[in-house]
């Protein structure tokens, strides 16, 4: 497997307590307790659940209210990553080392560009015919039977993010949506239609009109993140 990222912070294990709000969990560290910031505010049924070991990172800043990040769950024997915002980072280094196979030859740009009109989105690349792709990045954690599925709660602002790349996409730009899956326990991915079904209603649709839909899946071995699997089946229900 490819090694996309690597932490360079000092790791610690503790047992959740549990979650008093959607960025802050409770964890016991030998005799202490502790807050530990939450990146994920998703549901995370089945991962963030009480008595679960949980990778933290200690952090010094006055001006927190939790002196640790959250870094990864474990659910069993898989490691869970819990950081959103990670996903970015990922999919990054997977086009800087050129190890998904779907963008193979094209090159990062800019991240977090202005869009034509309004708004902004996560990549901007330049693809190998030299015109510009959009990518927007979307992280996942939430399985059901070995199926990854987004979101694990309703997401206007995912319906927003896939509305946006539809009108790229008839402005005459090559757009695409990639979900990361943090977790390697995945034979497929699926919207979750019985969360958001306006969203699966909507991936569908653009799928159809010619917005690409990507997923990979990478792994956490601490303190090292892998990517697993470069181009995951996808079924749109």
């Amino acid at each position: 497997m490819t090694r996309l990222l690597t932490v360079d912070a000092e790791l610690m294990t503790g047992t959740i307590i549990d979650r008093p709000n959607r960025f802050v969990v409770r964890v016991r560290f030998g005799d202490t307790r502790e807050r530990v910031f939450l990146g994920d505010p998703g549901a995370l049924e089945g991962i963030v659940e009480p008595g679960y070991k949980i990778i933290c990172s200690p952090v010094n800043d006055s001006d927190r209210s939790t002196d640790y990040d959250a870094i990864a769950v474990f659910v069993g024997d898989v490691c869970v990553s819990v950081r959103t915002t990670l996903a970015n980072d990922l999919f990054e280094s997977g086009i800087r080392g050129d190890a998904i196979s779907v963008f193979d030859g094209y090159k990062l740009e800019e991240r977090e560009p202005s869009l034509p009109d309004h708004g902004r989105t996560d990549f901007r690349l330049i693809t190998p015919n030299n015109t510009t792709a959009y990518v927007e990045v979307k992280s996942c954690t939430c399985i059901d039977n070995m199926i990854a599925k987004f979101p694990d709660r309703q997401t206007e602002r995912g319906r927003r993010h896939l509305r946006s790349l539809q009108k790229l996409h008839n402005d005459g730009y090559e757009s695409h949506i990639v979900f990361v899956v943090q977790r390697p326990d995945v034979k497929r991915f699926q919207p979750y239609r019985d969360v958001d079904p306006e969203f699966a209603d909507l991936l569908a649709n653009v799928q159809e009109s010619g917005v690409e839909v990507h997923a990979i899946v990478t792994a956490f071995e601490p303190p090292h993140y892998r990517l697993q699997n470069n181009d995951l089946s996808i079924e749109l229900n």
